[in-house]
């Protein structure tokens, strides 16, 4: 069995890769490096490499359809994936996707020797370009392979870097697969609420995203707990709930970025981020 690993760009998905091949003798098959080098040579930046594959799906094909060949052929062997479509292309594979808080992955990135065809202006700058790129990546997935690469419900393992060091994550990945287990781990400072802790009583924190964030639909008593205890995961389960969700998102756009000051202080941490759902406009 193989393990695809994907995620949001700057979620640490190479550094990963790196302490799996160092520590646990897996190998890495990576895409992420050809696509750079590719720029690289076009003297582009990787965003308007995508752009141009949009209207090329050649490159595309061609790194996937190699993934699904790699992973046919050396099917006894446990290869590591690491592409953000190889959960889609690579068979017998158990999926993992990385999240990070975008605030965060803007200053790794920025800290980053990516080439010259990654420099950023600043961290609202780099924020920026990874978000449109990311954006322009799903978008062309999706007219190509018909899926969702944001979609949790593709993965086995949805885990957060935002607060973990990448041999915790690792630790997580290999733990999980050696159990074929499924689950979700955000950190707490990454759980966006939408009620108050006294007006959900639920024992099981649910989640859904929207516009990249993870917010709560259930199990804000729960939050607290999570924040102090200094935990860098707290385990969640997907909420399938359509008005569940709908509810929840029209009760964080309503109460806005109080509601995120009044679970900071109640939970010890600090928001990296703030979703436009809690910036409310005056016309």
């Amino acid at each position: 069995m193989h393990i695809a690993i994907s995620g949001k760009l700057g979620s640490g998905k190479s550094t990963v890769c790196g302490i799996l091949n160092k520590d646990h003798g897996l190998e890495i098959y990576s895409t992420g490096k050809i696509q750079r080098a590719i720029a690289e040579k076009m003297g582009i930046t990787t965003l308007e490499l995508n752009r141009r594959m949009a209207s090329d799906t050649k490159l595309d094909h061609e790194i996937d359809d190699t993934v699904n060949a790699v992973s046919r052929r050396r099917s006894d062997e446990c290869l590591v994936f690491d592409s953000r479509m190889a959960w889609h292309f690579a068979v017998n594979a158990y999926k993992v996707y990385m999240y990070v808080d975008p605030t965060v992955a803007a200053k790794r990135v920025m800290g980053d020797d990516r080439g010259s065809v990654e420099k950023y202006k600043g961290t609202e700058d780099a924020r920026a370009q990874l978000k449109a790129r990311s954006e322009e990546e799903n978008r062309r997935y999706k007219e190509i392979y018909g899926v969702d690469n944001f979609d949790y419900s593709n993965y086995d393992l949805i885990v957060d870097s935002t607060s973990a060091d990448q041999f915790e994550i690792a630790k997580l990945i290999m733990d999980s697969f050696a159990e074929n287990a499924k689950g979700i781990f955000l950190a707490p400072k990454c759980l966006f609420p939408t009620a108050l802790p006294e007006e959900d009583g639920s024992d099981e924190l649910r989640i859904f995203v929207h516009d990249g964030f993870n917010f709560v639909s259930a199990g804000h008593r729960l939050l607290p707990g999570f924040g102090k205890s200094g935990a860098h995961f707290a385990k969640a389960a997907l909420e399938t709930d359509e008005a569940a969700i709908r509810r929840a998102l029209s009760s964080a756009k309503r109460r806005g970025r109080k509601l995120l000051k009044t679970y900071e202080t109640l939970c010890g941490i600090g928001y990296e981020s703030v979703p436009e759902a809690y910036i409310r406009r005056t016309k």
